[in-house]
């Protein structure tokens, strides 16, 4: 099966893609697949052979964030498990693939889990690209779908693995305005997890939010000691946090995923503009359908195109967001003009 990766930095218009392109009959949709094992911490991009049982293990274990998450009252929007009615409960664990993967490619996603945990745990052992694959082409038989392609939120962090465990895969770096991204990051609660963590990690001198544990937490100010612990994501969404900081993490995650993804080869790269997206869905759809393997169907196109919602947002004024925002946007105008000097997609 052809894979493709949908690329960005989060809260640039990927949710919105990922939908139209659910509705696709040929793509399998593998939305928010890898930023819901990353969030886990236990070898999502590991470069070492894993057998079945452990594999199975990295897609069910829970996520203790995303569980967070769902059971308070901020639960996003990219959460679309059943939870109400649905068998796992955030309170006890919801499956790392059952928040977004699954229920975005099946309305019985309990059903779905209970298929693959039948069958996955009974696999080789073999190098985790090769169980990405295996899955990637179990899910395609099970569902009819042709074609691959896997969209998370942040994934421009992921894209250096992404790059080497897949070297066959085609990218897509889908961007946005960074002022507006950051806005909206500011107001997830899953990003400012992300950032409160980090601050978290750095004022301890750690290497990752991994590292953290119960040990950590009376080392910590009083607005970051719970996420040694039990995240309590009502704090996480009450503690100010400047809007330039996530105006940094968006810069940040462009300027070194743009450069991973100039490393590409021109044929296996593709970019995408969230404002393009919202003037001319039919034609920017089109594209991604078929530099994705897709064929366009115009009834696809149609309906895809009128899922796509204009909002308009004021602009962002605050000068330390934008002076923030600056080297990112740099790095954007920096690709887009080596693209087109080259003539590549």
């Amino acid at each position: 099966m052809r894979i493709t990766f949908v690329v960005g930095t989060g809260r640039c218009g990927s949710t919105m893609l990922s939908r139209a392109l659910q509705a696709h009959p040929d793509v399998l949709g593998m939305n928010e697949f890898f930023t819901s094992l990353a969030a886990k911490g236990d070898g999502a991009f590991q470069d070492r052979p894993i057998d079945g049982r452990r594999f199975w293990s990295l897609l069910s274990g829970p996520s203790l964030t995303f569980d967070a998450i769902a059971a308070s009252a901020f639960r996003t929007a990219e959460m679309i498990y059943p939870y109400g009615r649905g068998r796992f409960r955030p309170e006890t664990g919801v499956p790392a693939i059952a928040h977004m993967t699954l229920p975005a490619l099946t309305a019985d996603p309990d059903a779905l889990h209970d298929d693959l945990a039948a069958t996955v745990p009974h696999w080789p052992a073999r190098p985790v690209a090769d169980q990405y694959r295996a899955l990637f082409s179990d899910l395609g038989g099970r569902l009819r779908r042709t074609v691959v392609v896997e969209r998370s939120g942040a994934s421009l962090a992921f894209l250096p693995a992404l790059r080497v465990l897949f070297p066959e895969a085609r990218f897509v770096h889908l961007s946005r305005s960074g002022p507006h991204c950051a806005r909206s990051m500011s107001r997830h609660a899953a990003f400012r997890t992300l950032l409160l963590r980090t601050e978290a990690v750095e004022s301890l001198g750690l290497a990752s939010p991994f590292d953290l544990g119960p040990e950590h937490g009376p080392l910590l100010p009083e607005h970051l000691a719970h996420l040694a612990g039990k995240v309590d994501i009502d704090r996480v969404m009450r503690t100010p946090v400047p809007l330039a900081a996530f105006g940094r993490l968006w810069s940040h995650l462009v300027t070194r995923g743009v450069d991973e993804f100039l490393r590409l080869p021109p044929q296996r790269r593709m970019t995408l503009a969230y404002e393009d997206i919202l003037d001319r869905p039919e034609h920017h759809l089109g594209r991604l359908a078929a530099f994705s393997g897709a064929e366009p169907h115009p009834a696809w196109l149609r309906r895809a195109a009128a899922s796509v919602v204009r909002t308009d947002r004021p602009p962002v004024t605050d000068p330390d967001t934008l002076s923030a925002c600056a080297p990112g946007e740099r790095a954007l105008e920096r690709q887009n003009r080596l693209l087109h000097a080259g003539n590549t997609t």
